[in-house]
């Protein structure tokens, strides 16, 4: 048992401070959390307005809504174990605060809302470890780990689960006997025709289940393996409960002779089953039970009264007079404002560096010496490009359709590397990707694709960036490159390029050749005007 300081000793605290200390020890963190949480929202106010409206207009992100009060309903429901951690301003955290800005000022650049967004939100931690020390963030770490969900992520992952879920329901269809014939994303059985469309995918039951799951799981659970073992649950069964989703409406609608599951209840059949998933999975998470683990007993009691604080070592009471100790933690708040608001005046004066040009005369030019044709039933899926440029040339007797997408000064959905921005909607009725690859160009590789319609048609697509002179299939490159460009002043002159041409009807290795003999054809006299638009050259500059 811990004996009483004497009265004269020097961290000793006596009166009515003694009394109030202690259980006020939680005020400066949570005052520096709260702060944190306002100068990251100053500082990025473009990031949080983003993702409050992927909030509002996604059923997918709707939980972001949740994510901060949650957490700060975390770290208040358990102030009174955190408090009694030690406090105090760390100095080696302003590194963390930096680190989140130049990340900001990355995806600013490169025009990554994704990371500009993970940037204000981790900004939060790093300003907390600044202000209260790395034991206070070690002790606050689920929490402030949970703000992550803030972030609408996750999108890229729709592609791939939508293949998922359409393996995994032909496989059991064919299991319950069900003759099935694929294309793609799009299946038939004898009844009648079903398709894989995003709202499928399962990617909203995932990212729902994974949020509630890792609140259930903090909540629930004492230990950290048990935590993850319910949170890796949460990733796999709403993945499993998708296909069989699929599987039984699709089931339905073919038993039923497509009178049930086809409409409306669709859905509702969806989220019902959904939430039978969750309620179910829950409940074997309540059923689980940790094993008795022996938690650190609290601090002792002090055996006197007056200057001692239930639950809290003499040794780490403050001293007396408070003021020093919140000096530091000041000094360290107004550093961290000036280092996190001082990227924004940084990122406009690098975007300011781009001076727009017009890139449709030369591109019109380079590809004078071949006739006119009709235009192709295919467009490419790009929007607010400052300057879209469609051509239709004959080549070799066959049309070309030649699509150029000009990017300059581009922001938060006025960018070309965008989820928007595609060759191919996922949902599109008129076309969908057969295969897809690589092929060699003038200038290096371009992504291969072969379009085919219902009615049969096919198209030979190539499709690939160029940004500062640098031209590639990869998007990640793109927005790399970007990034470099603005950080070098060379601006953010960027152009998205499509080129496509029948391969005929008969499809054969010969009219596949040939359709990329054309293609060759046409890129060989883009690529000046292509590389020329890219560097932010003049319309006269990049024709000649």
């Amino acid at each position: 048992m811990a004996s009483r300081l004497p009265h004269d000793a020097p961290d000793a605290v006596s009166g009515p401070m003694a009394q109030a200390t202690p259980s006020r020890r939680w005020v400066p963190v949570f005052a520096a959390f709260v702060f944190a949480c306002l100068l990251s929202i100053a500082a990025f106010p473009d990031a949080w307005l983003s993702m409050a409206y992927v909030w509002w207009t996604s059923d997918t992100f709707a939980h972001g809504f949740i994510a901060l009060p949650c957490a700060a309903w975390m770290i208040w429901r358990r102030r009174d174990d955190w408090a009694q951690v030690e406090q105090r301003a760390w100095w080696p955290g302003l590194a963390a605060v930096l680190g989140c800005g130049a990340l900001w000022l990355a995806g600013r650049l490169g025009g990554v809302a994704s990371i500009e967004e993970l940037a204000a939100v981790a900004a939060i931690p790093a300003t907390l470890l600044l202000l209260a020390g790395p034991s206070i963030v070690r002790a606050l770490a689920f929490p402030l780990a949970f703000l992550f969900f803030a972030v609408p992520i996750g999108e890229f992952l729709t592609p791939i689960m939508m293949d998922y879920t359409a393996d995994a329901t032909v496989m059991a269809l064919r299991w319950s006997g069900v003759p099935v014939y694929r294309e793609g994303l799009h299946f038939m059985v004898p009844t009648g025709r079903w398709s894989v469309v995003e709202a499928c995918s399962g990617l909203r039951y995932l990212i729902a289940s994974l949020a509630l799951g890792v609140l259930y799981a903090y909540l629930q659970f004492r230990t950290l393996r048990y935590r993850l073992m319910f949170i890796a649950m949460a990733v796999a069964v709403p993945i499993v409960a998708n296909w069989i989703r699929a599987y039984m409406i699709v089931m339905l609608g073919h038993l039923s002779g497509m009178r049930i599951a086809t409409g409306v209840d669709h859905l509702v059949y969806g989220w019902v089953f959904f939430g039978i998933v969750m309620a179910a999975m829950f409940w074997f998470g309540s059923r689980w039970r940790e094993p008795a683990t022996a938690e650190p007993a609290p601090p002792a009691e002090p055996s006197g009264g007056g200057t001692g604080a239930p639950g809290v070592a003499p040794a780490s009471l403050p001293t007396q007079g408070g003021a020093a100790p919140r000096r530091p933690v000041v000094i360290a708040a107004l550093v961290a404002a000036a280092a996190v608001l001082a990227w924004r005046p940084v990122a406009g004066a690098m975007l300011a560096a781009t001076h727009p040009i017009q890139v449709g005369p030369a591109l019109r030019a380079a590809l004078a010496a071949f006739p006119e044709a009709p235009a192709l039933p295919f467009e490419p899926a790009y929007f607010d490009a400052r300057e879209a440029v469609r051509l239709s040339r004959s080549v070799d007797g066959q049309p070309v359709d030649v699509h150029a997408f000009y990017y300059a000064r581009q922001h938060e959905s006025q960018e070309m590397i965008h989820a928007r921005n595609t060759l191919v909607k996922l949902d599109d009725p008129r076309w969908s990707i057969r295969s897809s690859g690589s092929e060699s160009t003038p200038f290096g590789q371009a992504a291969s694709y072969r379009l085919v319609s219902p009615g049969g048609a096919m198209l030979l697509v190539w499709h690939w960036y160029a940004v500062d002179g640098w031209q590639s299939p990869s998007a990640y490159r793109a927005k790399a490159a970007t990034a470099w460009s603005l950080a070098t002043g060379h601006g953010d002159h960027s152009v998205a390029v499509t080129l496509a041409t029948p391969i005929g009807d008969e499809g054969g290795a010969a009219a596949l050749q040939s359709a990329r003999s054309r293609l060759a054809k046409a890129a060989t006299a883009l690529a000046p005007a292509v590389d020329a638009a890219s560097r932010g050259r003049t319309a006269t500059a990049g024709a000649q």
